[in-house]
Order: structure tokens, then C-alpha cells, then sequence
């Protein structure tokens, strides 16, 4: 595991932390799609959405991703930064060799999902799915590293957006 350079490439571009994982750190729990189902106003609509046609299951992406062995999680107050960092470890991984590298980091790269006007996706080759969308338990996987979330009490609390690209 030679995670050092895709830690250091998330703190650069703006990540508040960025940590190794191995695939058993990672806490699967199916009742996750639960609250994306009832609680999520992107159901039915955004492009990476668990609801989106030929998602696959929790338990099917569970089976995906045990198969990679360890990777690396990016936390920062701002989605758009986890995504862009993910996306940019998930990019660098992929020329270091690493091809089968996958980014889980949600979705900020438009202003509005043009799922939402029933249109096709804008940036197909950047879209990921949410690191929660599918079936991980990102609260008590975070806390493995003691890196902060807790559910918000107002909407104006300050966030944490998390991403994980899983590597080899």
C-alpha cells in the first residue's frame, strides 16, 4: 500500500484530512438506502443516485467493492473539493497502474443534475455515486479514524463531505 502521494494530492488540493484505508476498515450496512429512499430529494432524479436505472444493490456493490484491498478516504467541509480530490487520486491511480481505481464521491460538478430536467448526465466520465449511496456506513466507518461527523442539528451546521477512492 502506497498511499503517501494520493494522501498528500487530497491535502493539496484543499482536503481538512485524508487517510489510508484497508477494504476491512470499510462498514457496509444495507439500511443505508434507506435514507437516501425517504429523506433524499435526489431520489428518482440524480444520475448518481442508488434510484438511477441499472443501479446496482448495497449488496451488490458490497461484492464489488471487498474485491480492492485498501484506498484512501478524503474528508473536507466543502463537497466539491472531496469530489475534485477524489476524482483527481482516482485519475492518478489509474496511470500509476492501479486501473481498476474507483472514486465514491457524490456529485458537485453542476449546478443543478440535469437528471432533475430529465436530461442525460453532463460529465459521464466524472459522476460517482455517494459514498453512502451504496451501502456503506460512512458515520461508523469515519469514526475507525477518529475523523469528525455527526448528524446536523441545523442547516446551518458546518458539513462534512466525505469520498473514498478504493485502489488495488
Amino acid at each position: 500500500m502506497n498511499a503517501e502521494k494520493y494522501i498528500q494530492k487530497a491535502l493539496d488540493m484543499g482536503a481538512d484530512h485524508a487517510v489510508a484505508f484497508k477494504a476491512e476498515d470499510i462498514v457496509f450496512d444495507p439500511r443505508t438506502l434507506l435514507k437516501c429512499m425517504f429523506g433524499c430529494g435526489d431520489w428518482g432524479k440524480g444520475h448518481t443516485c442508488p434510484s438511477r436505472p441499472g443501479s446496482l444493490t448495497p449488496w451488490q456493490y458490497e461484492e464489488l467493492f471487498r474485491k480492492y484491498s485498501w484506498g484512501v478516504i478524503v474528508h473536507s467541509h466543502d463537497k466539491k473539493i472531496s469530489q475534485e480530490a477524489s476524482f483527481a487520486i482516482e485519475s492518478e491511480a489509474f496511470t500509476d497502474g492501479y486501473y481498476l481505481a474507483f472514486s465514491l464521491s457524490d456529485c458537485a460538478l453542476c449546478k443543478e443534475c440535469m437528471g432533475f430536467r430529465g436530461c442525460d448526465c453532463a460529465n459521464k466520465k466524472k459522476a460517482r455515486p455517494a459514498f453512502h449511496s451504496v451501502g456503506i456506513d460512512v458515520f461508523k466507518t469515519v469514526a475507525k479514524f477518529h475523523l469528525p461527523l455527526h448528524t446536523l442539528k441545523e442547516m446551518t451546521d458546518e458539513q462534512n463531505w466525505y469520498s473514498a477512492v478504493f485502489i488495488e
